[in-house]
This record gives structure tokens, sequence and C-alpha cells, in this order.
């Protein structure tokens, strides 16, 4: 069964957003122990960036997967 491209965009975004906020709380908690001070507006920026990223990736290997196993992609791609 294939998934459509807006299922994709669905599945990336819930994924991408619950571990945005995750990556926003472990940053308050990590850089203060290894002695790093960010401002919140630093910290937002960084997950910020790491989102947009994590999501660009996401959607692109979810998109090449779909619809076929890794074996098969794999297989295909390096013939």
């Amino acid at each position: 069964m294939k998934q459509s491209k807006i299922d994709s965009i669905l599945e990336v975004l819930t994924n991408i957003l619950i571990g945005a906020a995750i990556a926003l709380v472990a940053q308050l908690f990590w850089f203060p122990l290894i002695g790093k001070t960010f401002s919140m507006s630093d910290n937002l920026y960084t997950m910020a960036f790491f989102t947009l990223v994590s999501f660009i990736r996401t959607y692109c290997i979810r998109r090449m997967f779909n619809g076929k196993s890794v074996y098969q992609f794999v297989k295909e791609t390096f013939k």
C-alpha cells in the first residue's frame, strides 16, 4: 500500500514537531551542563534550523522507500 504525498507530509510533520519539542527541552538542559549558555532565541533558531533539515531528510527518505522494500530500492539504485 502506497502512502500519498500529503500523508507523507503529515506523518513527517508530526514526527518532526515532536522531535523539535524534545530537542529544545534537551538543549535547555544539556548546554548549561557543558558550560554553554545561549539565549532562548538562539536555542529556537538552532532548533528551527535542524528541524527544517530533519523534515527535508525524513520526507525524502520516506518518498524514496514508499511502496518499495529497502532491498528493492538498493537493488534498483545500484544496478
